[in-house]
């Protein structure tokens, strides 16, 4: 194939999108090659034509620069056809690529011109950005290892190298890199602020702040540490403060033209600060920012109906409204709180069609007669996930109007007095409830008491915000309480160490696969004493069927409290928020006593 053909076929090729944002990478990533040192000690024979080749790709740059990325690749494509093995040609195609977003294309012909070119450290550099933003993490650390070995006094290798390691968890290997590189560059500011990231996925935002601040000292105007600042003051409960250098981190970022995925972004994280601050109208309008195709984790919906977008609920009046899920499964659950208001609001000669999770079709289309439920389905399309209405949802395609599901909390959960005083709002099938509940009662005397602990994916962003199973342990050691385990996944090295180590038997329930199953999940849920454990799909179950929960939570201003210390989607959960960020210890030292305190209350009667 020509590379005129495969790069006519890349330029009208959907782009695609970036699985990691590669946080926080140095400034001026992504350079192509030196074009005018290449035209030195070239011998008067060749020199010639190599003036001509810099100059179609001293052309094929300004295009790209300019964001004309197919003009740029055509003329890469006359060069490379004329001369393939041009290292030269190659990167500044693999550059251009890389910018159009055609990323796996573009690791291609970084390796071509790094194979042609393998003393150039910019390539090395290039192509671990790109494996970077790809999520393939090993092949990152090897070429960004290699750039630094080649250039040694560059502390952006440093930055770009810790970061990398950051992400996978490999916290004290990063911060040897960025601590070496930062005695040798005191006074780089990105170096600082890689520190700060690094401490913050460690759990410690409150170090991480320290470090943050040192970056701002050096450079005020840096827009990417003043972001970082608010993350980590959030967490910190310094939720006011948190907000402000939202506002100026945004300023400085349209002020200077940032990508729109930045901005969106920092709106994203500006939405949920509002929220956590009770400012829940103002909240939620900014909340629309999930739904932004430049937010990297938003989801796209392939619908051709009128979007409403939670403003005005008169416009839904006599409307075939569709409300179709967004997000994660615990979302959904959580974002159906809304739903009676929104059934009234269409009232009896309308209709709402629901488009949950699969595996909720049967709970909701039980808890909501009136409406129609039915499964979404959401694929892959340029590498961002695209949702739509399943076939089995009949109606949907007869719908005047659609909403994602948190379109309705605007409309009606305006306020924390707009919430409900309500047990719950899903219905557990009651047959299941009553086999459950006799289950339940042949485990022995004491409350029966659900347990949560973590959550599926664990990465190193995520893994903060839940305890070690260790940490449990004076909650499990709680005398007078029969535990059954709620938590989906690989559970089996927990329940031996359960058993083994802390003298505790957790309880399988039996003939239910906690993932799939949800139906009999939530009327387990519903049928348990209490559930203890953070916020994720089994927990938002158990307590939208009324059952009672205690939710931990990492930080002391979550945005689901929106400021209240407690939970309004669900008035019979309590909220156990930590003192300090992470301070598991004490967290659940308090929850081991209030559980005391509950096995003895319940012995007693």
């Amino acid at each position: 194939m020509s590379a005129t053909t495969e790069l006519s076929a890349l330029a009208v090729a959907p782009a695609e999108a970036a699985p990691n944002a590669a946080r926080d990478a140095a400034p001026g990533a992504r350079k192509g090659p030196d074009l005018d040192a290449a035209l030195q000690g070239v011998d008067a024979k060749a020199a010639k034509a190599m003036r001509k080749r810099v100059a179609a790709l001293k052309r094929a740059v300004a295009l790209s620069d300019a964001e004309r990325g197919a003009e740029a690749l055509a003329l890469c494509a006359k060069t490379l056809d004329a001369e393939p093995e041009c290292p030269l040609a190659n990167h500044v195609t693999a550059v251009t690529l890389d910018r159009m977003g055609r990323y796996s294309a573009a690791i291609g012909f970084y390796e071509r011109a790094w194979k042609r070119d393998p003393h150039n450290p910019e390539i090395y550099s290039n192509l671990a950005m790109t494996a970077w933003r790809l999520d393939m993490l090993p092949a990152a650390e090897k070429f960004f290892r290699l750039y630094c070995q080649m250039q040694p006094g560059d502390p952006n290798g440093a930055v770009n190298l810790g970061c990398v390691l950051r992400d996978q968890s490999r916290f004290s290997d990063a911060i040897e890199v960025i601590r070496a590189a930062i005695y040798a560059h005191p006074e780089n500011a990105a170096l600082w602020n890689a520190l700060g990231t690094v401490l913050n996925d460690t759990g410690d935002p409150a170090q991480a702040v320290t470090f943050y601040q040192e970056a701002l000292r050096i450079d005020p105007d840096f827009a990417r540490a003043r972001n970082n600042i608010a993350v980590a003051l959030e967490l910190t409960g310094e939720t006011e403060a948190a907000l402000a250098n939202f506002d100026a981190a945004l300023a400085l970022f349209r002020l200077r033209g940032a990508p729109a995925r930045d901005v969106a972004t920092i709106r994203h994280s500006r939405a949920l600060t509002l929220l956590a601050l009770g400012r829940v109208e103002e909240g939620w309008c900014e909340y629309a920012s999930r739904l932004d195709p430049a937010y990297p984790q938003a989801t796209l919906f392939a619908i051709k109906k009128p979007c409403w977008d939670g403003a005005n609920p008169a416009q839904l009046k006599d409307k075939r409204v569709l409300l179709i899920g967004e997000q994660g499964l615990g979302d959904e659950v959580m974002f159906l709180n809304a739903a009676p208001d929104l059934i009234e609001a269409i009232g009896p000669d309308g209709k709402l069609m629901i488009a949950c999770e699969a595996r909720l079709v049967p709970l909701i289309a039980r808890s909501f007669p009136e409406a129609e439920a039915g499964p979404h389905l959401t694929m892959i399309a340029e590498g961002r996930h695209v949702r739509v209405p399943a076939p089995a949802l009949k109606g949907a395609a007869e719908a005047d109007i659609w909403a994602p599901m948190a379109n309705a909390l605007r409309a009606f959960r305006g306020s924390v007095e707009a919430f409900p005083d309500r047990a719950g709002y899903l219905r557990a099938e009651s047959d299941e409830m009553a086999r459950w509940r006799k289950w339940l009662a042949s485990l022995g005397p004491g409350p029966k008491v659900g347990l949560l602990w973590k959550s599926l994916k664990m990465d190193a962003k995520r893994s903060k915000f839940f305890s070690s199973f260790e940490a449990w342990k004076p909650v499990l050691q709680t005398r007078g309480v029969q535990f059954v385990n709620l938590q989906y996944g690989e559970v089996n090295e927990e329940l031996e160490q359960a058993e083994k180590q802390f003298g505790v038997r957790i309880h399988q329930p039996e003939g239910i696969d906690l993932k799939n199953d949800l139906d009999r999940l939530a009327a387990l849920g519903a049928a348990l004493d209490l559930t203890i454990g953070p916020m994720n799909a089994a927990s938002n179950l158990a307590a939208a069927c009324g059952g009672e929960i205690w939710i931990l939570n990492a930080q002391k201003h979550a945005w689901t409290t929106f400021g209240t210390g407690a939970l309004p989607f669900y008035p019979r959960a309590q909220v156990f928020a930590a003192a300090r960020f992470g301070g598991w210890t004490e967290l659940l030292d308090r929850i081991a006593d209030a559980l005391a305190e509950r096995a003895a209350k319940t012995k007693a009667a």
